[in-house]
């Protein structure tokens, strides 16, 4: 499928989200219909994947997974402990309090964010610092309503460390793939973060 078709099915399944998650009496269950949104934008993501994958792209997505559920793992129980920071309902089925979901949503930020990164016309230490960056910026947006969607809680104001966890897990994370050479082409993927960000923004002045 042509990435000018894919970037409108996009456009179109995020503006649809927002209309139904704008009015009140299908706000529910759109909600809840958030695992099935996420393993769709995936399914989009691996429709406009331009590169061909081997073993070091399929071992950075595990490693991606495996350490995204142990990041948030620490940061329930550890970091801001379960009084200050919980999952809500939203990502479905839960392992020690953590949505399995969690670890699927950070690999397509992370190939996101790393695909976007990629197209720089830069070294490969921005491109990560970038990436990085992106991924603090895409979480700046979506906290400002995952209280409304149903996806966490914090019980005091947002404390700046949350922003630094983010940053230095993604850092880690994209500096990992660039460790094992993975590098990501979608040219779909700046289209899913600008069109992702307006969505939640525009979210959060309707809801």
């Amino acid at each position: 499928m042509k990435t000018k078709t894919l970037q409108w099915i996009v456009m179109g399944f995020f503006a649809l989200g927002f209309v139904g998650l704008a009015i009140p009496w299908t706000f529910p269950f759109f909600v809840m219909l958030t695992p099935l949104a996420v393993v769709v934008a995936l399914a989009m993501l691996i429709m406009g994947h331009e590169r061909p994958t081997d073993w070091r792209f399929f071992t950075a997505i595990g490693i991606v997974f495996a350490l995204s559920y142990v990041i948030e793992l620490l940061k329930v129980h550890v970091f801001f402990v379960e009084d200050v920071f919980f999952f809500g309902d939203s990502f479905g089925p839960v392992l020690l309090n953590i949505p399995l979901l969690i670890g699927l949503c950070w690999v397509a930020l992370l190939y996101i964010c790393a695909a976007v990164a990629e197209r720089l016309n830069t070294n490969a230490v921005v491109k990560v610092l970038a990436g990085a960056g992106l991924v603090v910026l895409f979480d700046i947006a979506l906290e400002l309503v995952a209280h409304k969607l149903d996806f966490w809680y914090w019980t005091w104001e947002i404390p700046i460390w949350n922003y630094v966890l983010w940053f230095v897990s993604a850092l880690g994370m994209l500096s990992i793939m660039k460790l094992l050479d993975v590098r990501i082409e979608n040219k779909l993927a700046t289209t899913m973060y600008v069109t992702l960000i307006i969505f939640l923004l525009l979210l959060h002045v309707i809801i």
